[in-house]
């Protein structure tokens, strides 16, 4: 009897140590891709042409954008071919990356400061987080959705003051394709592109 309480006991503390490790990487994770963004952003030595191409890669490398894409169509993706799918994930790549790298701009003197996390499966950790403004010290809750796919460590999704900014971005395509179709979609993206 006591050797299985015993047992028990040791499993429990190995999955525990488990669950804290994958945690603990994905909260390093979020510091680690932040610091590197700002890191770029705050490197002088650099143009603004290698700054921007720099952030894209990264938010390229640290996002899962491909399923980010997808996501953002909604049931439109039940109409559309492969063929379709593929070229909206390969736009929408784009869009991402030169979008997120113009938001990061004004970054410089922001600071992110994790303050937990919580696994939600075997393969999903929210890890949450507070932007502090080093000028006016205002701080945003952020909640990034980590995944881990195929050994990696994925950002699905950033839940800014409790409002998700996959869903927000899904609704606004969904309203986009409901005027203009999806031809519209990829056309708005496109011109976004070349704009930016």
């Amino acid at each position: 009897m006591i050797k299985k309480i015993a047992l028990s006991f040791t499993l429990i503390l190995f999955f525990s140590n488990i669950s804290f490790a994958f945690e603990k990487n994905a909260e390093n994770f979020i510091l680690e891709t932040t610091q590197n963004a700002k890191k770029i952003i705050l490197n002088n030595a650099i143009s603004d042409k290698d700054k921007r191409e720099q952030l894209e890669k990264l938010a390229l490398n640290a996002v899962d954008v491909a399923g980010l894409a997808k996501y953002t169509l909604g049931q439109e993706r039940k109409n559309l071919s492969d063929k379709q799918i593929s070229e909206f994930v390969s736009t929408f790549k784009v869009f991402f990356s030169k979008n997120l790298s113009n938001k990061l701009k004004d970054y410089s003197d922001q600071e992110v400061k994790v303050t937990g996390s919580k696994k939600i499966s075997d393969n999903y950790v929210l890890v949450n987080s507070k932007i502090v403004s080093l000028k006016d010290k205002q701080e945003i809750a952020v909640n990034w959705r980590v995944f881990l796919v195929d050994g990696n460590l994925i950002i699905r999704d950033l839940v800014v003051e409790g409002l998700s900014l996959a869903r927000t971005q899904r609704e606004e395509f969904a309203s986009i394709i409901a005027n203009k179709k999806f031809e519209g979609l990829i056309q708005s993206l496109n011109e976004y592109i070349t704009n930016n």
